[in-house]
Formats: C-alpha cells, sequence, structure tokens
C-alpha cells in the first residue's frame, strides 16, 4: 500500500519557505555588497576588526573572523534556559511541482523545508518544542549570509581572502556539529537513509550518537525505511537504531548494508551483521522505553522530550505521513542509494543549506 501524502498543511508551509528562501538567494545573488554590508556590520559590533600584519597588509576581514567563531557560537545555539525542544535534521529532498526548480531543473523541495514547516506547526500548539538549525539564532545568521552563493563569496573577497571554494561547506559543517552537540533527548530526522554524499552521515549522526544527551537510542528517522527494500530487510536493517549507523550506498566505505544482499543472508548472518554493525555503538542514557503508536504531533512531542527516550513509532503516525512521489533526477556526479531507487534524491548545495551542511 503506498504511503499517505504529507499533510496538506505541512506541504503548502514547506512549499510557500522554498520559495521564499528560493527569492532571498536571487536577491542575494543580485545585490551582494548588502549581504556583505550586513556581515561587516555584525562583525563590528561583536567587536572585530581586520587582522593585519606589521606591515599593515590584511591578513584576516573581520567579516571572514565573525564568520569563523559564529560557526563555533554555543550561545547562539543553545535553547532559552528551560527550553527542551526536539532537534530536527534533514537530508535530500523530493520532488515537488510547485517547488524552486534545482540546477538539472527539477522543482525540488528539500527536506530543510519540510523539516523547518513541522517545527513550526510543533510551536504553534506547545511554543518552544521543536526546531532545526535555520531556526535558531546561530543558524538563520549563517544562513541569510548566501555562503553558498558565488557573488557573495566574490564581494567577501574570493580565494585570496580566505573564502576559497570550500569554504561555505566547512562553516555548515563546523555549524552542525555544534548543533548536533547541543541536541538533547529525541531528535528527529527528516531522510530514510543516511547518504555518504551527505553531511547528515559524515559528520552529524556520528555527532548525535557520540553525544551524552541523545545517544543512539534517541535517533528517530521521520521516514520509513525505502519501500523498495526486501521486507526482511527494512524489518531487520530498517529500525532507527540501525540507519543510525549503516549505510546502503557505497560498498568502499564502513558500515555498508547492500538491502538486496542483506535479505539473501542467513538469518544467523543478518543477525551477526547487525550485532558487529552496532558493536561499541553508545546507546541513548537511562532506560529506553517505547512510545505509543499514535500521538498528537505538538503537545505529545514536547511530553516525549522530558526524558531521553528508545524507539518510537514514526512521525507519519502521529499525523505526518512520508511523501508519496520520490523520484530522483538525473546527476551527472555518482549514483546514489544502490537498491534503494525510492530515496530521496541529494539536493544541490544551494538549494539546500543548513543541518545537512547541506545536503
Amino acid at each position: 500500500m503506498s504511503p499517505e501524502p504529507i499533510p496538506k498543511h505541512i506541504e503548502e508551509g514547506a512549499v510557500a519557505r522554498a520559495n521564499a528562501r528560493h527569492k532571498a538567494a536571487l536577491d542575494a545573488k543580485a545585490d551582494p555588497d548588502s549581504v556583505v554590508a550586513r556581515i561587516s556590520a555584525a562583525a563590528e559590533a561583536a567587536g572585530l576588526k581586520d587582522k593585519l600584519t606589521e606591515r599593515g597588509v590584511l591578513q584576516e576581514s573581520k567579516e571572514k573572523r565573525y564568520i569563523d567563531s559564529l560557526a563555533k557560537d554555543k550561545a547562539k545555539l543553545t535553547p532559552p534556559d528551560g527550553a527542551k525542544p526536539i532537534s530536527a535534521f534533514w537530508s535530500h529532498g523530493i520532488e515537488h511541482p510547485d517547488a524552486p526548480k534545482n540546477y538539472d531543473g527539477i522543482p525540488f523541495l528539500s527536506q530543510r523545508f519540510i523539516a523547518e514547516e513541522w517545527a513550526a506547526q510543533q510551536n504553534k500548539t506547545n511554543p518552544g518544542s521543536a526546531q532545526t538549525l535555520e531556526t535558531i539564532q546561530g543558524g538563520r545568521e549563517l544562513d541569510n549570509m548566501f555562503l553558498w552563493e558565488p557573488e557573495v563569496i566574490e564581494a567577501l573577497g574570493g580565494a585570496d581572502a580566505g573564502f576559497g571554494p570550500g569554504y561555505a561547506k566547512a562553516k555548515w559543517d563546523e555549524i552542525s556539529a555544534t548543533y548536533g552537540g547541543l541536541a538533547e533527548g529525541r531528535v528527529n530526522v527528516f531522510a530514510d537513509t543516511g547518504n555518504t554524499r551527505a553531511v547528515l552521515y559524515q559528520k552529524e549522526l556520528g555527532t548525535l550518537r557520540g553525544n551524552e544527551n541523545v545517544g543512539l537510542d534517541n535517533i528517530h528517522f521521520v521516514y520509513e525505511a525505502p519501500r523498495s527494500w526486501p521486507e526482511v530487510t527494512r524489518t531487520e536493517a530498517g529500525t532507527n537504531t540501525v540507519r543510525a549507523v549503516a549505510q546502503f550506498d557505497n560498498k568502499d566505505l564502513p558500515h555498508y548494508i547492500d538491502p538486496q544482499g542483506f535479505a539473501a543472508d542467513t538469518p544467523e548472518a543478518r543477525k551477526a551483521k547487525i550485532h558487529s554493525l552496532l558493536e561499541g555503538v553508545a546507546p541513548a542514557p537511562g532506560p529506553a522505553q517505547a512510545l505509543p503508536q499514535a500521538q498528537a504531533p505538538a503537545v505529545k512531542a514536547a511530553e516525549q522530550q522530558a526524558a531521553p527516550k528508545g524507539p518510537a513509532a514514526p512521525l507519519w503516525q502521529m499525523g505526518f505521513q512520508q511523501p508519496q512521489t520520490v523520484t530522483r533526477p538525473k546527476r551527472s556526479g555518482p549514483t546514489s542509494v544502490a537498491g534503494s531507487p525510492g530515496a530521496p534524491p541529494l539536493a544541490p548545495r544551494p538549494l539546500a543549506t543548513g543541518m545537512d551542511g547541506p545536503a
């Protein structure tokens, strides 16, 4: 049976967010100097100045110093005292006819905006109960610097000023790790797996597993394991626990599970593979407890955040459904998710900035 589509109020809100963000990016590309002016003003307000050599040659601009510090600023990523929001993480995206087009010319809705709209809906009922990186101060600020736009990088001085081709990714890697290190209790991952080309897998899942306030058992994937997998693989390797460690798209990298090959193994071999995969990985702190199978999204989510919990019902059982249309655009890069054609495609970076670093 096909999964139900995203609830209409989530879908509409996510598309609106995606289009607003696309317009803001176009504005930044058209007037990058205004973006740099905002960064300069923030740097000056923080008391930063250009770093010069003894001969007065610019060594490091105040803008770069400010951005570098922002990516590691825990204070700007810490919820207000007493707030215990569920932190959301995301990766990939889906085709959507009303979303902005990506660089392949395909209308593409990043999971970022689905996660943001989910958090907004949670917070309407219970303020402060949910967040994404881009909805809190530090993430919003870095997001509004539009570092993925070449025009902005050039206006900042380009490679000669320390803003080389990998600069934006490095800063999002850093702020993502900072954000993940500050998470507490249950976290929700808006993806069906961690792809090895995405920062979700490269950085964030490891940070969350090692975070003593989260741990393995508190990582919850919003979506089911891919429907294209054999049923035994979905049942045994599609759990939150396994997907928080394993990867399913690159046989040459560690922690690989071949969805088709796994199903062909004996039960004993499958059990041994899972045991080997999870051996030594830290579980969540505290006793693991199963959550109810159906809950009101906002209120119950906040209640469950009071203490770390174990395996839970996926969000689509709490009024959030997996997208029905999940197709992969043609790409010139490496193919992804071997054996899992139904998995969401990776979004081009300019359309998918944020916790995924971007995806």
